[in-house]
């Protein structure tokens, strides 16, 4: 359960570099090659950390399963997971926008624009932050087949 939690840090982190440095090469501020390097490099550790943190683990399966196809203990801890999750993701998304909007009024970066990096990123942590919520919070339970 450690090697998870790690991979979801992994995950998470490098999710965050990607999109700093993909805002770098679109802003063309920066030698955008090394920057290319680099967020293409995040978008591959997020591939290879994704399979064994969600896949291998069943907690993919197990957080985008129907409601129908789960046992109460299952059900319960999915319901725990989205609910929690989402409230985090909510908040998330509020400072986002405010750190955005603070940038911007003191004429740091004034266009700044949401990039599609950042769109790509957002839904992808919706999918996957219930999942690594249950990893760091319960563990991974044992999925009924």
């Amino acid at each position: 359960m450690k090697n998870l939690k790690m991979l979801a840090v992994v995950n998470y982190a490098a999710l965050i570099i990607m999109n700093v440095t993909f805002y770098f090469v679109y802003r063309g501020r920066a030698a955008s090659h090394i920057y290319d390097a680099i967020g293409i490099s995040c978008v591959l550790i997020v591939a290879l950390t994704f399979v064994p943190l969600h896949k291998k683990s069943g907690i993919w399966k197990l957080t985008h399963s129907k409601s129908k196809d789960l046992d109460e203990r299952e059900l319960a801890l999915t319901h725990w997971a989205l609910s929690e999750s989402y409230g985090w993701f909510a908040v998330i998304c509020l400072l986002i926008m405010f750190a955005l909007s603070l940038i911007g009024r003191m004429n740091i970066c004034p266009q700044y624009t949401i990039s599609m990096p950042l769109v790509a990123s957002m839904i992808y942590f919706s999918h996957t932050l219930p999942g690594t919520m249950i990893v760091w919070k319960k563990g991974v339970p044992e999925v009924t087949e």
